[in-house]
Protein backbone atom coordinates (compact mmCIF):
# COMPACT_ATOMS: atom_id res chain seq x y z
CA UNK A 1 0.00 0.00 0.00
CA UNK A 2 2.64 3.21 -0.44
CA UNK A 3 6.13 5.08 -0.24
CA UNK A 4 9.31 7.09 0.13
CA UNK A 5 12.50 6.93 0.95
CA UNK A 6 14.66 4.79 -1.29
CA UNK A 7 15.65 2.74 0.96
CA UNK A 8 17.30 -0.09 -0.74
CA UNK A 9 16.99 2.94 -2.62
CA UNK A 10 20.13 3.52 -4.08
CA UNK A 11 21.07 6.15 -6.38
CA UNK A 12 24.02 6.50 -8.46
CA UNK A 13 27.23 5.29 -7.30
CA UNK A 14 28.65 8.43 -5.92
CA UNK A 15 25.42 9.59 -4.86
CA UNK A 16 24.62 9.82 -0.91
CA UNK A 17 21.77 7.22 -0.04
CA UNK A 18 19.23 7.66 2.38
CA UNK A 19 20.45 5.64 4.74
CA UNK A 20 23.36 7.93 4.83
CA UNK A 21 21.16 10.73 5.47
CA UNK A 22 19.20 9.39 7.97
CA UNK A 23 20.39 9.17 12.24
CA UNK A 24 19.98 5.99 13.87
CA UNK A 25 16.62 6.02 15.35
CA UNK A 26 15.46 4.00 18.31
CA UNK A 27 11.75 4.84 17.61
CA UNK A 28 10.03 4.84 14.46
CA UNK A 29 10.56 8.66 12.59
CA UNK A 30 7.87 10.28 10.06
CA UNK A 31 10.09 9.68 6.71
CA UNK A 32 10.58 12.37 5.07
CA UNK A 33 7.84 14.68 6.51
CA UNK A 34 6.29 17.14 3.73
CA UNK A 35 7.09 15.09 0.38
CA UNK A 36 6.83 11.70 0.84
CA UNK A 37 4.75 11.83 4.25
CA UNK A 38 2.19 14.19 3.60
CA UNK A 39 -1.01 13.35 6.04
CA UNK A 40 -2.20 11.51 2.39
CA UNK A 41 -4.63 8.82 1.21
CA UNK A 42 -1.23 6.60 0.20
CA UNK A 43 0.65 3.59 1.25
CA UNK A 44 3.07 0.82 -0.16
CA UNK A 45 7.04 1.19 -0.01
CA UNK A 46 9.23 0.10 -2.89
CA UNK A 47 12.49 2.09 -4.45
CA UNK A 48 15.13 1.25 -6.87
CA UNK A 49 18.71 2.86 -6.90
CA UNK A 50 19.25 2.91 -10.27
CA UNK A 51 16.60 4.85 -11.36
CA UNK A 52 16.34 7.11 -8.06
CA UNK A 53 12.78 6.34 -7.39
CA UNK A 54 10.30 5.80 -4.65
CA UNK A 55 7.59 4.18 -5.53
CA UNK A 56 3.76 4.01 -4.02
CA UNK A 57 0.20 3.90 -3.90
CA UNK A 58 -1.99 6.96 -4.11
CA UNK A 59 -6.00 7.50 -3.61
CA UNK A 60 -7.19 9.65 -6.46
CA UNK A 61 -10.49 10.43 -7.31
CA UNK A 62 -11.61 7.19 -5.76
CA UNK A 63 -9.30 5.31 -7.86
CA UNK A 64 -5.71 3.67 -6.68
CA UNK A 65 -3.00 4.63 -8.63
CA UNK A 66 1.11 4.66 -8.46
CA UNK A 67 2.80 7.23 -7.70
CA UNK A 68 6.99 7.77 -8.34
CA UNK A 69 9.03 10.14 -6.30
CA UNK A 70 12.20 11.13 -7.67
CA UNK A 71 14.98 11.79 -5.95
CA UNK A 72 17.59 14.44 -7.19
CA UNK A 73 19.97 16.15 -5.18
CA UNK A 74 19.21 14.84 -1.84
CA UNK A 75 15.51 15.81 -2.24
CA UNK A 76 12.62 13.65 -3.01
CA UNK A 77 10.62 15.50 -6.04
CA UNK A 78 6.90 16.35 -6.40
CA UNK A 79 5.50 12.70 -7.43
CA UNK A 80 3.88 11.89 -10.90
CA UNK A 81 1.46 9.09 -11.49
CA UNK A 82 2.67 6.23 -13.52
CA UNK A 83 1.36 6.99 -16.93
CA UNK A 84 -1.00 3.72 -17.16
CA UNK A 85 -4.73 3.42 -18.33
CA UNK A 86 -6.71 5.45 -16.37
CA UNK A 87 -9.58 3.30 -16.23
CA UNK A 88 -8.03 0.85 -14.02
CA UNK A 89 -7.06 0.49 -10.53
CA UNK A 90 -2.98 -0.29 -9.78
CA UNK A 91 -1.48 -0.69 -5.98
CA UNK A 92 1.53 -2.56 -4.49
CA UNK A 93 4.34 -2.18 -6.88
CA UNK A 94 7.27 -4.17 -6.62
CA UNK A 95 10.53 -3.26 -9.16
CA UNK A 96 13.58 -5.25 -9.89
CA UNK A 97 17.28 -3.74 -9.44
CA UNK A 98 18.06 -3.28 -12.92
CA UNK A 99 14.51 -1.06 -12.76
CA UNK A 100 13.51 -2.49 -16.12
CA UNK A 101 10.59 -4.84 -14.88
CA UNK A 102 7.36 -3.54 -12.59
CA UNK A 103 4.85 -6.26 -10.86
CA UNK A 104 1.90 -4.78 -9.48
CA UNK A 105 -1.83 -5.95 -8.81
CA UNK A 106 -4.42 -4.26 -10.88
CA UNK A 107 -8.03 -5.26 -11.92
CA UNK A 108 -7.27 -5.70 -15.31
CA UNK A 109 -8.11 -9.39 -16.83
CA UNK A 110 -6.78 -11.15 -19.52
CA UNK A 111 -8.91 -9.88 -22.21
CA UNK A 112 -7.65 -5.72 -21.34
CA UNK A 113 -11.09 -5.32 -19.85
CA UNK A 114 -11.29 -4.00 -16.22
CA UNK A 115 -12.07 -6.58 -13.74
CA UNK A 116 -14.35 -6.79 -10.36
CA UNK A 117 -10.65 -8.36 -8.32
CA UNK A 118 -7.51 -7.19 -8.49
CA UNK A 119 -4.86 -9.76 -10.44
CA UNK A 120 -1.13 -9.88 -10.60
CA UNK A 121 0.02 -7.47 -13.48
CA UNK A 122 3.53 -6.42 -15.39
CA UNK A 123 4.83 -3.48 -16.73
CA UNK A 124 8.17 -3.99 -18.66
CA UNK A 125 10.63 -0.28 -19.15
CA UNK A 126 11.35 -0.18 -23.01
CA UNK A 127 13.35 2.79 -24.21
CA UNK A 128 12.71 4.83 -20.55
CA UNK A 129 8.66 4.07 -21.59
CA UNK A 130 6.89 1.84 -19.27
CA UNK A 131 4.21 -0.64 -20.98
CA UNK A 132 0.90 -0.63 -19.69
CA UNK A 133 0.41 -3.41 -17.50
CA UNK A 134 -0.70 -6.79 -18.49
CA UNK A 135 -2.01 -9.96 -16.20
CA UNK A 136 0.33 -12.54 -15.56
CA UNK A 137 -1.33 -15.72 -17.12
CA UNK A 138 0.19 -18.13 -14.72
CA UNK A 139 -1.11 -16.77 -11.58
CA UNK A 140 -4.40 -15.18 -12.69
CA UNK A 141 -6.68 -14.80 -10.10
CA UNK A 142 -10.66 -16.41 -10.54
CA UNK A 143 -11.37 -15.86 -7.02
CA UNK A 144 -10.61 -13.15 -5.09
CA UNK A 145 -8.37 -10.82 -5.04
CA UNK A 146 -4.22 -11.86 -5.77
CA UNK A 147 -1.57 -9.04 -5.32
CA UNK A 148 1.35 -8.00 -3.55
CA UNK A 149 3.38 -9.42 -5.54
CA UNK A 150 7.72 -9.81 -5.65
CA UNK A 151 9.96 -11.96 -7.24
CA UNK A 152 13.30 -13.44 -5.34
CA UNK A 153 16.83 -13.72 -7.01
CA UNK A 154 15.56 -17.32 -8.26
CA UNK A 155 13.05 -16.33 -9.94
CA UNK A 156 10.05 -17.42 -7.47
CA UNK A 157 7.19 -15.45 -7.22
CA UNK A 158 5.84 -14.89 -3.95
CA UNK A 159 1.86 -12.98 -3.74
CA UNK A 160 -1.31 -12.64 -1.64
CA UNK A 161 -4.56 -14.27 -2.56
CA UNK A 162 -7.39 -15.68 -1.71
CA UNK A 163 -7.11 -19.77 0.59
CA UNK A 164 -9.86 -22.10 0.18
CA UNK A 165 -11.63 -20.49 3.34
CA UNK A 166 -12.00 -17.23 2.03
CA UNK A 167 -9.33 -15.33 3.98
CA UNK A 168 -5.99 -14.45 2.42
CA UNK A 169 -2.47 -15.99 2.94
CA UNK A 170 1.07 -15.87 1.18
CA UNK A 171 1.57 -17.82 -1.38
CA UNK A 172 5.26 -18.55 -3.59
CA UNK A 173 4.81 -20.19 -7.04
CA UNK A 174 8.37 -21.69 -7.60
CA UNK A 175 10.09 -21.15 -10.70
CA UNK A 176 9.56 -23.60 -13.57
CA UNK A 177 6.36 -25.00 -11.49
CA UNK A 178 2.91 -24.61 -12.61
CA UNK A 179 0.35 -24.47 -9.28
CA UNK A 180 1.29 -21.93 -6.27
CA UNK A 181 1.10 -23.31 -3.17
CA UNK A 182 0.14 -21.46 0.45
CA UNK A 183 3.47 -20.51 2.98
CA UNK A 184 3.19 -22.92 5.87
CA UNK A 185 1.02 -22.28 9.32
CA UNK A 186 4.61 -20.58 10.99
CA UNK A 187 3.28 -17.92 8.33
CA UNK A 188 0.13 -18.25 6.97
CA UNK A 189 -2.56 -18.07 10.03
CA UNK A 190 -6.73 -18.62 10.34
CA UNK A 191 -6.41 -14.69 10.18
CA UNK A 192 -5.47 -11.96 7.48
CA UNK A 193 -1.84 -11.87 6.12
CA UNK A 194 -1.66 -9.08 3.94
CA UNK A 195 1.18 -7.07 2.32
CA UNK A 196 4.82 -8.03 3.01
CA UNK A 197 8.49 -8.30 2.23
CA UNK A 198 10.54 -10.87 1.56
CA UNK A 199 14.05 -11.04 1.24
CA UNK A 200 15.57 -11.65 -2.24
CA UNK A 201 17.62 -14.87 -1.31
CA UNK A 202 14.23 -15.99 1.13
CA UNK A 203 16.08 -15.91 4.21
CA UNK A 204 13.53 -13.99 6.13
CA UNK A 205 9.96 -12.38 5.50
CA UNK A 206 8.10 -9.71 6.83
CA UNK A 207 4.44 -9.05 6.48
CA UNK A 208 1.12 -7.56 8.02
CA UNK A 209 -1.67 -9.65 9.78
CA UNK A 210 -4.98 -8.90 10.93
CA UNK A 211 -6.65 -9.80 14.43
CA UNK A 212 -4.30 -12.24 15.62
CA UNK A 213 -4.21 -13.05 19.31
CA UNK A 214 -1.15 -10.85 20.18
CA UNK A 215 -2.41 -8.31 17.92
CA UNK A 216 -2.15 -4.45 19.36
CA UNK A 217 -4.42 -3.01 16.75
CA UNK A 218 -5.73 -3.35 13.52
CA UNK A 219 -3.00 -4.46 11.19
CA UNK A 220 0.85 -5.23 13.14
CA UNK A 221 3.66 -6.38 11.12
CA UNK A 222 5.26 -9.96 11.59
CA UNK A 223 8.97 -11.72 10.66
CA UNK A 224 9.97 -15.06 10.44
CA UNK A 225 13.32 -16.59 9.01
CA UNK A 226 14.09 -19.69 7.79
CA UNK A 227 16.44 -22.37 9.39
CA UNK A 228 17.65 -25.00 8.08
CA UNK A 229 15.72 -24.23 4.85
CA UNK A 230 12.42 -24.03 6.58
CA UNK A 231 10.17 -21.67 7.92
CA UNK A 232 10.53 -20.81 11.61
CA UNK A 233 6.74 -19.24 13.34
CA UNK A 234 6.53 -15.91 13.10
CA UNK A 235 6.90 -13.30 15.42
CA UNK A 236 5.26 -9.56 15.85
CA UNK A 237 7.67 -7.14 15.91
CA UNK A 238 8.39 -4.97 18.90
CA UNK A 239 6.10 -2.44 21.10
CA UNK A 240 6.77 0.57 18.98
CA UNK A 241 6.72 -0.47 15.73
CA UNK A 242 2.76 -1.97 16.43
CA UNK A 243 0.75 -0.01 17.58
CA UNK A 244 -2.84 0.02 18.12
CA UNK A 245 -2.72 1.88 14.51
CA UNK A 246 -2.81 0.19 11.52
CA UNK A 247 0.39 -0.92 10.44
CA UNK A 248 1.28 -2.55 7.11
CA UNK A 249 3.35 -1.94 3.98
CA UNK A 250 7.30 -3.34 5.08
CA UNK A 251 10.06 -2.67 3.39
CA UNK A 252 13.78 -3.90 4.61
CA UNK A 253 16.51 -1.11 3.11
CA UNK A 254 19.51 -3.50 1.19
CA UNK A 255 22.06 -2.87 3.68
CA UNK A 256 19.39 -4.62 6.05
CA UNK A 257 19.33 -1.40 8.67
CA UNK A 258 16.29 0.01 8.20
CA UNK A 259 12.57 -0.90 7.84
CA UNK A 260 10.41 1.39 6.28
CA UNK A 261 6.15 0.48 7.11
CA UNK A 262 3.16 2.80 6.63
CA UNK A 263 1.12 3.45 9.27
CA UNK A 264 -2.13 5.27 10.38
CA UNK A 265 -1.30 6.25 13.75
CA UNK A 266 -1.07 9.94 12.95
CA UNK A 267 -4.98 9.91 11.28
CA UNK A 268 -6.83 13.29 12.04
CA UNK A 269 -10.68 13.04 12.21
CA UNK A 270 -11.16 13.01 8.56
CA UNK A 271 -13.31 10.22 6.33
CA UNK A 272 -10.53 9.67 4.32
CA UNK A 273 -7.57 7.41 5.72
CA UNK A 274 -4.50 9.07 5.80
CA UNK A 275 -1.15 7.74 6.48
CA UNK A 276 2.65 8.39 6.74
CA UNK A 277 5.33 6.27 6.06
CA UNK A 278 8.05 5.64 9.48
CA UNK A 279 11.36 4.32 9.28
CA UNK A 280 13.60 2.89 11.64
CA UNK A 281 16.77 1.01 12.56
CA UNK A 282 16.75 -2.79 12.99
CA UNK A 283 18.93 -4.86 13.85
CA UNK A 284 18.27 -8.68 11.92
CA UNK A 285 20.72 -11.07 13.76
CA UNK A 286 19.74 -9.70 16.84
CA UNK A 287 15.93 -10.64 16.72
CA UNK A 288 16.95 -13.71 14.58
CA UNK A 289 18.73 -14.30 17.98
CA UNK A 290 15.97 -13.62 20.26
CA UNK A 291 13.31 -15.33 18.76
CA UNK A 292 15.40 -18.24 18.67
CA UNK A 293 16.61 -18.48 22.29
Amino acid sequence: MLLVFLVSIWFGINAQTPDQLMEPDTEPTVLHPGTISNDLPQWNNYFNRKLSIGLFTILVDGKSKIICYPYVDEVFLEGELMPFDDQFNYSDPWINLEGDYMLMQANIGLDGKPTKNFNICESKRVKGQWTQPKPLASVYSQKGNAGSPSLTENGNLYFNAMNSSNGYDIFILEKGKSQPIALPEQINSKYFEGDFYIDSKEQFIVFSSIDRDDSKGNSDLYIAFKENGRWAKAVALFEGINTSAEEFSPYISMDRSKLVFTSNRNQGNGFIPTYNHFIIDIDLDNIRRSFSD
